[in-house]
């Protein structure tokens, strides 16, 4: 993974135990930037934090674990953007089965353990 998505991954993967774990972008952003100073960049609408979520989304799937970006939604609806979405569901998905999904994911997301980036097998 690239440092922010390894950045991004830790910052997820601690918030599973959480009550509320989920995340806004801008809260997110705000997370990596205070996380060094090069990553002061970073902020809810760009591109390299989309990039670096469908990193974290890709590393979950090779380790058969549920999709952390699932924790990371909008402000105002407290769901994921469509960028979530996108190569999960075709587009032939009506709106209502990509929430369930994303319930489904999240719920499946708090109740999994997931190890550290630097523990993570090859």
């Amino acid at each position: 993974m690239s440092p922010l998505a390894a950045i991004i991954y830790d910052i997820l993967r601690r918030r599973t135990s959480l009550e509320e774990p989920r995340i806004t972008y801008a809260e997110l952003a705000e997370q990596v930037r205070d996380a060094g100073e090069e990553f002061e960049y970073v902020h809810h609408r760009n591109r390299q934090l989309y990039a670096a979520l469908a990193e974290v989304g890709a590393e979950c799937r090779r380790l058969k674990l549920p999709p952390l970006p699932a924790l990371v939604v909008r402000a105002d609806t407290g769901r994921p953007g469509a960028a979530y979405y996108e190569g999960r569901c075709g587009g032939s998905v009506y709106r209502g089965e990509r929430i369930a999904g994303w319930r489904r994911d999240l719920e499946a997301v708090k109740a999994a353990s997931y190890p550290t980036a630097d523990a993570a097998p090859e």
